[in-house]
């Protein structure tokens, strides 16, 4: 029998055969997927306690247990603005003019305390802080209570004007101050 080699003939074959399994479609279900999910969730999670566990062991809790606190030393407290107050009483001189009217003649001054410090080296920080910033400054030491604290004091001022000027430098630089009125020396 003699064939035609030019024209293939074709085998009759039932059906194609599928291409293998590395080539075909993956089809997930969603069952599949959240298992998958929720298994690598709760494995990150185990990872995640191993790996921040505190570093020393926990003491146990007493939170329940009521416990007597030592008696402490009540010290008693030092009054000082008892003794404060009526030494910084200004005098009030009282003039009349020729007409008779009473005229009130203040001679006091003004100064601001910018801080007061135990370390004179805090102090002189301060000072140079405020002296930048083109105010009158100086240190002025002070015993309370056997301590000796370091109050840096800005002035004098003559007016008022002066003072709320000064103030309105201290507050932009946010430094708190407290005003006194002192008598004119």
């Amino acid at each position: 029998m003699t064939q035609d080699f030019a024209k293939k003939h074709r085998s009759r074959k039932s059906a194609p055969e599928p291409p293998p399994i590395a080539v075909r479609e993956r089809k997930f279900s969603l069952p599949t997927f959240l298992t998958g999910f929720l298994s690598g969730a709760f494995i990150t999670f185990l990872a995640a306690l191993w790996y921040l566990k505190p570093a020393g062991d926990i003491p146990p809790s007493d939170a329940g247990k009521p416990r007597a606190e030592p008696q402490t030393k009540v010290e008693e407290m030092q009054w000082d603005f008892y003794e404060i107050f009526p030494k910084s009483v200004v005098p009030i001189v009282e003039e009349y003019t020729n007409a008779g009217e009473k005229v009130v003649v203040d001679d006091s001054r003004w100064v601001l305390q910018a801080g007061s410090f135990k370390d004179p080296i805090d102090a002189d920080e301060r000072r140079a802080t405020l002296i930048l910033l083109g105010l009158d400054v100086g240190i002025q030491e002070v015993k309370v209570t056997g301590d000796t604290w370091h109050r840096v004091i800005a002035g004098p001022f003559d007016s008022k004007l002066q003072l709320n000027r000064a103030q309105d430098k201290l507050a932009q630089a946010e430094i708190s101050s407290i005003p006194m009125k002192i008598p004119a020396s």
